[in-house]
């Protein structure tokens, strides 16, 4: 099961919880648990030259049956 997955069943499962004892239980699991927080770099301009090596003319241009969703 992937994280994401697990994630979401545990918030799903805690949401119906009513007993006010393992509530605390996960609060405290909470509190004692060490979340390991990756800083993330700052985007440097330029990093995807190279990547991209072709481009549609029509990169731009609104897809077919898109044209009600576009701002004027």
């Amino acid at each position: 099961m992937k994280i994401e997955a697990i994630k979401l069943e545990l918030i799903q499962w805690i949401l119906l919880v009513q007993d006010v004892q393992v509530l605390n239980e996960i609060q405290t699991i909470k509190e004692n648990s060490v979340v390991q927080i990756i800083p993330h770099k700052p985007r440097q301009f330029g990093c995807g030259k190279g990547i991209f090596i072709y481009v549609a003319d029509d990169f731009d241009s609104t897809p077919p049956g898109f044209e009600d969703y576009m701002l004027p």
